[in-house]
């Protein structure tokens, strides 16, 4: 299954490396973009990483598998 437009909430940010060789921002704790598969661990094409207050802090496409335990919630807007 797969859907184009989601907003997905996570429980905490995501771990990367700081500085240059960090492949997502590190304080992004909502994810915009499309799930492409989600059979076990949803796949997300990510277009924006949005801070807690809304604002983007990165708009860097990436495509990720997140464990549904990572997830507190998504709202599926297409």
């Amino acid at each position: 299954m797969s859907y184009d437009n989601v907003t997905i909430y996570l429980r905490q940010p995501l771990f990367s490396l700081p500085g240059d060789a960090a492949h997502v921002p590190s304080n992004g704790v909502i994810l915009e973009g499309a799930i492409v598969d989600d059979k076990s661990n949803p796949v997300i094409k990510v277009a924006r990483f949005l801070d807690e207050r809304g604002r983007v802090v990165s708009e860097k496409e990436v495509v990720l598998i997140i464990p549904w335990s990572k997830i507190d919630h998504m709202k599926v807007t297409g």
